[in-house]
């Protein structure tokens, strides 16, 4: 008899439920009476448990012969119960119903999947559902971006002013009539009058706004770098996010099989309720775990949609990008390279050559101007007609335009040291990234060479040796989240490394939804250049 086996025969009742939680154990018809081996140099060395021996498995353990080609796809078990233990003998008589059939290996393994593929299997994508590559999100923020198209509008403003600023004054045309009170010796005509702008300030200002121009140039530049550098990292945050969520959804699943197995094993009374509780423990911890990840998800999609210009709200599926880069940085190279394409930068050397220009045109402000004025007319006192001509300057006698000049070398000053700021503040935020940048590559270098090989192997073997009845579920579940744990951290490096990397490849500018600088300044310059005061 089956019982009879059981009684003789110890095996713990919870390897019985593991078990016919993944398939090896089948209700069906009561076979033969399996005839136990006390010899049997293939059985399974059964887990270190207090009155317990585990399971024993194979031909030799059914006692009777079978082709290798049906060995080959089947795994036969039986369960044993505690000698002494009423209950358990209880539950060994409930057995005699359970008929132990052949399993097919591959059904049963299929069922206990890989917790690895769970972790790097894409997360399910509904049909219709909207997907971004980079590409497409970088292409949709350069053409939305508001701030994008105000550094451009201030680009063409700087243009318009410099064709303005170089403009000379327009000729005055009057009339003027004397002695109008006495008839028959009034004077009548007309006049034309212009300044002529003396001492090349007109083409000086046209100068100082040309380096006006192209320092607003370089800022939509920058503006371009900066919008197309968050879109960026907002997307491998988002790419992070969204792959720890799949992950996580994925090991909620396993979680849940854990509580399974810990109810069965009290229901059982094989278990307890403290392990019902670890269970439940463990899942509610990776329930919040994904709905956290979630949460993370949602809000870096919002992030991204609001710096790439999008209207949707619900988040998108994000296509996932090559392996972040596995070498470091040679960081005295990167600094050089930065600073030779940084369009911060080079709108900053442009401001310098605006003020010394500027400065420039304040040394010439002092030269006066001429106005001339041509009149003619008609004087009926002497019935005949008469020209006029008359040409002024002013003196610079008081005002010399000191006060200007001495303005502008101070903003001259300013912006060459604006420069060495700027560099400085480059060299800062690489220390930072570079930072960021070497302290993720290590982590993801570790975690990839070292430590996810590890917890793979790891959890290999305890699969194995859970399909062999080695090992409990629950054990099985705490390396499962051992390496749950390190997938996680991995995601979360390289999702760092990879933000690090592309802050590097944006020449370290961020902020592409704030507002672009204006360095124009109107007109006002033309104006200062008429009446030489």
């Amino acid at each position: 008899m089956c019982t009879d086996a059981i009684r003789r025969r110890k095996m713990s009742l919870s390897a019985c439920c593991l078990l016919s939680l993944v398939g090896c154990a089948q209700v069906g018809s009561r076979p033969d009476p399996p005839a136990i081996s006390s010899t049997n140099p293939s059985s399974v060395t059964p887990p270190e448990r207090a009155g317990f021996t585990g399971i024993e498995s194979g031909e030799t353990t059914r006692g009777r012969s079978t082709s290798a080609s049906e060995s080959a796809g089947r795994v036969d078990t039986v369960a044993y119960a505690e000698d002494g233990d009423e209950d358990a003998i209880s539950f060994a008589d409930q057995l005699e119903r359970i008929a132990l059939q052949p399993v097919d290996i591959q059904a049963a393994e299929s069922r206990l999947e890989s917790f690895s593929d769970l972790v790097t299997t894409d997360g399910p994508q509904t049909v219709g559902e909207p997907v971004y590559s980079l590409e497409q999100l970088e292409q949709l923020a350069l053409g939305n971006n508001p701030a994008i198209i105000a550094a451009g509008a201030t680009a063409s403003k700087a243009a318009g002013l410099r064709s303005q600023v170089g403009t000379r004054p327009n000729p005055t045309l009057g009339y003027f009539g004397q002695q109008l009170a006495d008839e028959n010796t009034d004077q009548h005509g007309v006049f034309v009058e212009q300044e002529f702008v003396r001492g090349n300030k007109l083409e000086l200002n046209r100068e100082v706004l040309g380096h006006t121009m192209s320092a607003q140039r370089w800022e939509m530049q920058t503006q371009r770098h900066r919008v197309l550098t968050d879109v960026r990292v907002r997307f491998f945050e988002a790419v992070a996010a969204q792959r720890r969520a799949d992950a996580t959804r994925s090991f909620e699943t396993v979680a849940r099989r854990g509580v399974q197995v810990a109810t069965e094993r009290q229901e059982a009374e094989e278990g307890n309720l403290i392990e019902v509780l670890q269970a439940q423990t463990l899942l509610s911890e990776i329930m919040l775990a994904a709905e956290q990840a979630e949460i993370e998800y949602r809000g870096a999609w919002q992030d991204l949609a609001a710096v790439a210009g999008l209207g949707e709200t619900a988040p998108a599926r994000l296509v996932d990008v090559p392996a972040t880069p596995q070498s470091s940085r040679d960081w005295e190279a990167a600094y050089s390279q930065i600073l030779a394409e940084s369009p911060e930068l080079s709108a900053a050397n442009a401001l310098v050559c605006e003020k010394y220009a500027l400065l420039k045109r304040q040394r010439v402000q002092m030269i006066p101007n001429l106005t001339a004025q041509f009149g003619a007319g008609y004087d009926n006192a002497t019935d005949s007609g008469m020209i006029n001509l008359q040409f002024d300057a002013p003196l610079p006698v008081w005002n010399k335009n000191a006060g200007n000049i001495s303005a502008a070398y101070a903003d001259y000053t300013r912006a060459l040291e604006d420069v060495k700021r700027i560099e400085q503040a480059i060299k800062s935020r690489l220390a930072r990234t570079a930072q960021a940048f070497d302290s993720s590559l290590a982590a993801v270098t570790k975690y990839e060479q070292e430590i996810i090989p590890q917890t793979q192997k790891s959890l290999d073997l305890s699969e194995e040796a859970y399909r062999a009845g080695e090992l409990e579920f629950l054990q099985v579940l705490v390396v499962r989240r051992s390496y749950f744990e390190s997938a996680i951290r991995l995601i979360t490096a390289q999702g760092r490394l990879a933000q690090a990397d592309a802050q590097v490849e944006g020449l370290l500018l961020t902020g592409g939804l704030d507002a672009p600088a204006d360095y124009t300044d109107g007109d006002g310059i033309r104006g200062a250049s008429f009446g030489g005061q």
